[in-house]
């Protein structure tokens, strides 16, 4: 035996030696960040297909490969899986925004930029279809109704400030009328995507093309 390994406080000598007791820390979040990513990719999913109230947890769990008591270290119900996409979703539109906005841009260059970003919103079928369903499932539970209204204007609030840079009405309005412009936008976005996959040849991509780039003109108006 290691001569230093015998000793008693040889450990508190050469510290390096005596493993922390967080040493397994590091993996541990690893996989429980690996675990949160692919459920949320398995409710995405699960959620397209069989929407958001026919969805069943269990099947979200079973589709990442994980058992409902993982799912459930992770998330609550369906409600915060749907908020945790949304927070996703958030983060991936203010990369772009980063990515495609320029300090020296134009007032026409950021009108095209958001018109050609909300554009993209309604064309993804599974994230617009998902946020419609989502509003119709708390608008047939009054009892839920006003509390999942609230957490949504929250979230989509937390995500304005670079959208300001494209509407300076969101930056100078107070939070009321931020969230009247936010709610604004969307009832535009979710009555263009369920007209579009419903009826795609009366609203075709033109039509709506011209109703956003309007909506973004009339908001970003100086």
């Amino acid at each position: 035996m290691d001569a230093m390994e015998g000793t008693p406080d040889s450990g508190k000598k050469r510290g390096k030696r005596v493993p922390s007791r967080n040493s397994s820390d590091g993996p541990t979040q690893e996989r429980a960040i690996q675990t949160r990513q692919e459920l949320l990719k398995s409710a995405r999913s699960i959620f397209a297909r069989d929407g958001f109230e026919g969805a069943r947890l269990q099947d979200i769990a079973e589709a990442a490969g994980k058992t409902r008591g993982a799912l459930y270290a992770h998330f609550k119900n369906k409600e915060d899986l749907f908020f945790a996409l949304i927070a996703q979703d958030l983060v991936h539109d203010d990369a772009v925004y980063r990515k495609k906005l320029r300090p020296d841009s134009s007032r026409e260059e950021r009108i095209g930029i958001l018109t050609e970003h909300l554009e993209t919103l309604v064309h993804d079928r599974q994230r617009a279809l998902l946020y419609v369903e989502f509003k119709l499932y708390a608008a047939r539970r009054p009892h839920k109704q006003r509390r999942l209204a609230e957490l949504h204007a929250a979230m989509c609030d937390q995500g304005a400030p670079r959208k300001v840079e494209f509407v300076p009405e969101l930056a100078t309005a107070d939070a009321a009328q931020r969230r009247r412009v936010i709610a604004s936008f969307g009832a535009l976005l979710d009555g263009l995507t369920l007209n579009h996959y419903f009826d795609p040849v009366g609203l075709t991509d033109e039509e709506i093309h011209r109703k956003i780039e309007h909506e973004v003109r009339e908001r970003s108006k100086a």
